[in-house]
């Protein structure tokens, strides 16, 4: 009889190379140690081959949709993953992706699935990076071509589990003759996971926090499309660690706050009653579903929020968006901020300024155990209201009064967190306040932080094409998607048990066609976020 020891040894080396490994590498030249893949053909001919020491996805052929997976480099659940791959990728159509396959739904080794549109790679249970190079310019208004613009078409795009997360213009021109090297690295972390994305050592994403994004075992697929307009597309010199093995975590608490209301015309808000756990949690996620009602969805984008109440009734928005015209979405957006007042039985309220058939809304709250190095404890109201912008005889300095506010000396972090969205428009000189640019300062005693308001990837909104005129810059907003508040830590600008005094300009601006049209003016609401270590 064999020793036992001797028939474990046995059984491990039986296993094949690459699952008990926890690099994979792939020169696609043949060389000794090249990770074995499968490759495969969803379009037309011809399919993926190696051409010239490199693995060629794309032929400069019409509606081309080819891949190649490798089998799981590492067994069990990885804190980290880091790829690395030379990529030459012409002027054309489509686009190549890098994508990690939950190895639970799609197994441990064989081919990518065939049915991906790899310029769009929206799989589910999945993590995808997209090098997209066509979006074609448009000048129709209304059309579903979003690049009005006519900004680069050299685009990369984060997708996880079915959507879409994030799409950028990247900073390195990477279409064309020359190789570039790509690096993608994903670190799993409380709550999700952060994505980081560089090109020629050039970051286009640098700890991307992508929500909810729970740990998964995964093995590393290529795929790449084309449509009717060609393009070519190589790969070499391909290495992926998988780093630091970690336990599942524990499982998140989710409240449901608010279940498929249908908000229209005729019921504008919803107004609920949540449980919120008590304890410490290192993150808590907001999901917000808007889903088709019966009537179908409203045609138009409506302003609308999330707020909680606190125990004295002091409203304090959560989540802020503006509905696309004519569909529906799901965002998740990092509520951990407000952990002070998501505790207890709270009072949570939607609110939504719509006048047509509207949307079936959910709102879902969930939290996942951890132990941040910062926790909030207070959360203060600074600037709450719409003030008008650009009548003297109403300046807006009369709103954005200065506050000054105590310090705590248990704070260890202060952070201020402003949503400001820009509303109304021509005939407002400039287009007030929609479609203007302008520059806003917030001083905290003697030091200054400045930003612009005014969002320019509304092009590239995750939710796309829509109709309307959705594509368009904004002061802060983009038709189908959550305002991002300005974020200022502003530690360094005060000190622990002393007030501090915090000051909102806006850039001069003189409306001069004051009386024409609605009065342009800012929806603001600002908040003071204390952490204590």
């Amino acid at each position: 009889m064999r020793h036992p020891i001797a028939l474990a040894l046995a059984a491990l080396l039986a296993l094949p190379a690459a699952l008990h490994a926890q690099t994979l590498r792939c020169s696609f030249a043949g060389k000794p140690g090249d990770a074995r893949y499968a490759l495969a053909r969803a379009g037309q001919e011809p399919g993926p081959a190696l051409r010239d020491g490199a693995l060629r996805l794309l032929d400069d052929e019409q509606d081309l949709g080819n891949s190649a997976a490798f089998p799981a480099a590492a067994r069990g659940l990885r804190q980290e993953v880091d790829i690395t791959f030379r990529m030459r990728l012409l002027y054309g159509g489509g686009g190549l992706t890098a994508a990690l396959l939950d190895t639970a739904k799609y197994g441990t080794e064989g081919e990518a699935p065939r049915d991906v549109v790899w310029d769009d790679p929206r799989l589910p249970r999945a993590f995808a990076v997209c090098f997209d190079v066509y979006n074609p310019p448009s000048s129709d208004p209304f059309n579903a071509q979003g690049n009005i613009y006519n900004r680069p078409q050299r685009e990369v795009a984060l997708t996880w589990d079915g959507l879409e997360i994030v799409k950028r213009v990247s900073p390195v021109e990477f279409r064309g003759e020359q190789w570039h090297t790509v690096r993608i690295q994903l670190r799993f972390v409380c709550g999700g996971a952060e994505a980081g994305v560089s090109i020629d050592n050039q970051p286009v994403f640098d700890r991307f926090f992508i929500a909810a994004m729970e740990p998964f075992t995964s093995r590393l697929a290529l795929g790449a499309c084309t449509g009717k307009i060609t393009n070519t597309a190589d790969v070499s010199d391909l290495r992926a660690d998988w780093r630091g093995s970690m336990k599942p975590p524990a499982a998140p608490v989710v409240v449901t706050a608010i279940d498929k209301v249908a908000i229209n015309s005729g019921h504008t808000s919803e107004a609920a009653e949540a449980q919120f756990p008590g304890g410490r949690f290192g993150r808590i996620i907001g999901t917000l579903t808007l889903a088709e009602p019966p009537g179908g969805y409203d045609p138009w984008d409506r302003s609308a929020s999330v707020a909680v109440f606190d125990d004295k009734g002091e409203r304090f928005e959560l989540i802020r968006f503006i509905t696309p015209y004519r569909k529906g979405h799901t965002w998740r957006v990092d509520l951990t901020d407000y952990r002070p007042l998501l505790t207890g039985r709270k009072k949570v309220l939607l609110e939504c300024g719509t006048y047509g058939t509207g949307w079936l809304i959910t709102v879902q709250l969930t939290f996942y155990s951890g132990k941040p190095a910062d926790s909030a404890f207070e959360v203060r109201k600074l600037w709450v209201g719409s003030p008008e912008v650009g009548n003297p005889d109403k300046p807006v300095s009369g709103f954005y009064q200065p506050i000054t506010v105590p310090i705590p000396k248990a704070a260890s972090r202060a952070k201020l967190r402003i949503t400001v969205t820009g509303h109304g428009m021509s005939p407002n000189s400039r287009n007030a306040a929609e479609f203007m640019p302008i520059g806003r300062t917030v001083t905290v005693g003697t030091k200054s932080y400045h930003s612009r308001l005014w969002k320019t990837d509304n092009y590239l909104n995750p939710v796309r094409p829509q109709g309307g005129t959705w594509k368009y810059d904004r002061a802060g907003w983009a038709p189908g998607d959550v305002v991002r508040p300005w974020e200022i830590d502003i530690t360094e600008a005060v000190r622990r048990g002393e007030p501090a005094t915090l000051r909102y300009d806006l850039d001069p601006y003189v409306n001069e066609d004051r009386g024409k049209t609605w009065a342009p003016f800012h929806m603001t609401e600002a908040h003071l976020i204390l952490y204590r270590r």
